[in-house]
């Protein structure tokens, strides 16, 4: 500021001094018109001089002087170009579609197997009297009932002694009888099995297929005694559940007519609980089976009797609506395993 004041009064002065041109009579009305110039001084520029005119106070009366004032100052930096304009692209929004989720089974899980405690003496002999098919003659009058799809006579049964290792008793016992309806044979689900373990220490004979997130079939079972169930192997207990109850018990109990039907006849479905252990046991889409056995104290499943209790999970589930035909085919008359 002080600069620029000095500069303003040098020009006054050599305003002053300046030489008189030649006099002429002109009435001069001046106008005084005061600029203000903003210099903005940059650290480490040195700051462009500026020359600001004074003005006079006009004359009160009219005068012959000529006056002329002459003001230069250097013009003022052009402002600074705005910034470009930025070019990169807004990004282009993400759409993220979340799967559908799988639609659940059709059908609902078969309904709740409630089956008759049925306590079985210390010596479990198999009570088979004689062989099931007891036909005198082939009787070809039987046409009616689609000879193709019926299944074959049995063999005699064969004793089975049960594995003492209770994970192979359980395998050598369902894929026996999956083998003689065309159905591969199960491996071990150990995650199946902790599920059934966890229902079987309930020691009480009802389903669930709730427990460890469900999505499995399951089979159940229980062997009861007065005495000595403590020195019953838990592993020829389930091999009993398995062979001897759900399948021997229940094959007879399937009817023949009903292989090959995507679903059972409105008459088979009402004796469901009769056979619908067997189906699950040989259901073909099944891969995998989970099994425990729990020894129950009296009173919990039977009043008086210490009791086995066989729980058995199956993956993927089994007896779905919709897919008897192509998962429980016709025996293929192999010889029928009882556990010992």
């Amino acid at each position: 500021m002080k600069s620029s004041a000095m500069l303003a009064a040098c020009g006054a002065i050599l305003a002053a001094a300046s030489p008189i041109l030649q006099e002429r009579r002109l009435i001069v009305h001046s106008k005084v018109v005061i600029e203000w110039v903003t210099v903005t001084v940059t650290e480490g520029e040195q700051p462009t001089p500026a020359v600001f005119s004074v003005a006079r106070r006009p004359a009160q009366r009219t005068t012959t002087t000529t006056i002329a004032t002459t003001t230069s100052a250097a013009p003022p930096p052009p402002p600074p170009p705005p910034p470009a304009p930025s070019t990169s692209a807004a990004p282009e929004p993400v759409v993220v579609v979340e799967p559908a989720p799988e639609p659940e089974p059709a059908t609902q899980a078969p309904p709740p197997v409630v089956e008759a405690p049925a306590p079985v003496v210390e010596s479990p002999a198999p009570v088979v009297e004689a062989p099931a098919p007891v036909v005198e003659a082939p009787a070809p009058a039987v046409s009616t009932q689609a000879p193709a799809s019926a299944p074959a006579p049995a063999p005699a049964p064969v004793k089975v002694e049960a594995s003492s290792d209770y994970q192979k008793a359980v395998l050598e016992s369902h894929n026996v009888h999956r083998f003689n309806h065309s159905a591969g044979a199960l491996e071990w689900g150990q995650q199946y099995a902790d599920s059934a373990k966890v229902l079987a220490q309930r020691c009480k004979f009802e389903h669930d297929t709730s427990i460890n997130g469900g999505g499995y079939g399951q089979n159940l079972a229980m062997w009861a005694a007065s005495a000595n169930v403590d020195k019953v192997d838990p592993a020829a207990a389930a091999a009993r559940a398995i062979s001897n109850g759900w399948y021997n018990d229940e094959l007879e109990l399937f009817p023949a007519s009903e292989y090959g039907r995507a679903n059972p006849s409105a008459q088979a479905q009402a004796t469901f609980s009769k056979w619908g252990h067997f189906t699950q046991l040989v259901w073909k889409d099944s891969k995998q089976v989970g099994c425990f056995t729990a020894r129950c104290p009296v009173g919990t499943l039977v009043s008086n009797m210490e009791s086995l209790y066989t729980v058995c999970n199956y993956f993927p589930v089994g007896n779905m609506g919709g897919a008897y035909g192509k998962n429980v085919l016709p025996p293929l008359g192999q010889p029928i395993s009882i556990a010992a």
